[in-house]
Formats: C-alpha cells, structure tokens, sequence
C-alpha cells in the first residue's frame, strides 16, 4: 500500500483475513484499503465483520457507518453512528457526521443537537460550529446562526466557509432568513 499498490495491498489484506478470521484489525485495515478501491460493498462486509469481532470499538462502529453511507443506506448510517457515540460519546468526528446525516433527513433539532455534541468533544474543529450556523440559517435563526459562524471564526480566524456565511448573514436584515 505505501509504494502505491492497492489492489497487491488488498490481495495480501485478503490473504492475512484468511490466516487469521478472528483478527478485527485485519478486516479493519482491508476495509480501508477496498474503500480505497471504490469496492464499497465488500469494504462493508468486513468492517460488519470487524464490528462482531470487536462490538465495543466505537471507530469500527464509525467507519462501517461511513461505508452504510458510501452505500446510500441512511437508516444504517445513522444506527452505525449513533452506536459509535453510544460506545464512545467524545468521538467528535461520529457526532459531525451524525448531525449531518439526521440534516439530511429532516430531523434538524436532533442534528443541532450532535453538532453541539461534537463541537464539545472537540473544540478545535471549526466544522462543527460552521455546519450548525448553516442549519440555523436555514431555518431562519439568523441570530442563532452568527453566533455559530463566529464560533467556527474563534476557532479558526481563517476558515473560509464561515467567513462567507458571516458575510451572508451580516448582509440579512435581522430576524430574516438568509
């Protein structure tokens, strides 16, 4: 894999699962390297499998999530997710990615509410704050959604998508949606 090699990655990935079944590691690491190669279903398979080897691991719960997403399968999506967070309620990137697939299904409170989550178990990512102010905005939280921009700004002065929403809420009339 590091010369570059994918497929020789995969075929010995592979060829290791075989010696050792039992090995969620293996199958983590394959599953990376499948998803590397646009083989999605058969990176699924093995991080499923990787989840009942090691149920407790909340980034095999995590990653298998993004592989259901890779599929177009929300509803397992959101499951993985929310099983990640359940093993592992600081995993910051789990709780984004949670806020923006429950956005994406119309359930925007509980999605505020895992950007919140995630913007607490980490402080430093600007994405989380910068993902709430574009769904306040959206639902016509103007005030609510500047002060969001503004955390994601705090965090990282140079982050150029909450720049462009600041300034797009800053142009709005107060109270107005943008």
């Amino acid at each position: 894999l590091a010369g570059g090699d994918g497929a020789q990655a995969a075929r010995h990935y592979e060829q290791a699962v075989a010696w050792d079944t039992n090995s969620a590691a293996f199958r983590h690491d394959y599953a990376m390297v499948l998803s590397g190669l646009n083989r999605a279903p058969e990176a699924v398979e093995q991080l499923q499998a990787a989840c009942r080897l090691e149920p407790r691991n909340a980034e095999f719960q995590y990653k298998l999530a993004l592989g259901w997403n890779e599929l177009g399968q929300t509803g397992k999506t959101i499951e993985g997710l929310q099983a990640a967070v359940r093993l592992n309620p600081g995993h910051a990137r789990a709780w984004y990615n949670l806020g923006l697939v429950l956005d994406s299904t119309g359930r925007t409170e509980e999605a505020l509410q895992a950007l919140i989550r995630a913007e607490s178990a980490d402080g430093f990512d600007p994405r989380s704050p910068r993902a709430r102010a574009t769904i306040l905005a959206r639902l016509g939280r103007v005030e609510e959604a500047r002060g969001a921009a503004q955390r994601a700004l705090e965090i990282e002065p140079r982050y150029v998508p909450a720049q462009e929403l600041l300034r797009t809420l800053r142009s709005e009339p107060r109270g107005q949606r943008p």
